[in-house]
């Protein structure tokens, strides 16, 4: 499958309900150890017996909203493991003061011409209406409008060989 790079920038703003539902103005920023933050996330999900890998590390200390940050790492796994049984995060940092967490999986991935709207609310991919995959359609609607509100961005791709890769990047520093 053709590997081709969606990155997400609304043009429409989401309905007010999903913004203020999806996070909570409220939560205050703190400063997080990224890696022991991420290594709390993966050890539940082990611990769940899901399958869950983590490979690299950060070395960053992050000042964000963990709540808000831990909704869309959630929501990005959760996919994975409801489409491919699996998931493998991996954290590097950027260039440009920035880290990245992919979330990878190799279930059957999203047509090409799909890979843009699955982050629009309410939007299902065809394949997905069924009562073991189903879902609501909000999850990455709200991962992606997380990550705006974190000051990040979420990206989809397709992987070779098949599957998704869902990154997203976080600034290091505060804004």
């Amino acid at each position: 499958m053709m590997s081709s790079r969606v990155e997400y920038t609304p043009t429409v703003k989401a309905p007010c309900w999903l913004t203020s539902r999806s996070h909570s103005a409220s939560e205050a920023a703190v400063k997080v150890d990224f890696d022991s933050f991420l290594d709390s996330l993966v050890f539940d999900y082990q611990d769940m017996g899901k399958e869950v890998q983590l490979s690299g590390k950060s070395n960053a200390v992050i000042h964000t909203r963990p709540h808000a940050l831990r909704r869309v790492l959630v929501n990005l796994t959760d996919n994975a493991l409801k489409f491919a049984g699996a998931a493998q995060l991996r954290v590097e940092p950027k260039e440009g003061d920035s880290l990245s967490v992919t979330v990878m999986d190799r279930g059957p991935g999203i047509a090409e011409e799909e890979l843009a709207r699955v982050i629009e609310p309410f939007y299902r991919v065809e394949n997905s209406r069924n009562r073991s995959t189903g879902g609501t359609g909000l999850g990455l609607a709200i991962a992606q409008q997380l990550a705006q509100a974190l000051g990040g961005t979420l990206t989809l791709r397709n992987r070779e060989g098949g599957g998704l890769c869902a990154e997203l990047r976080l600034p290091t520093r505060s804004s």
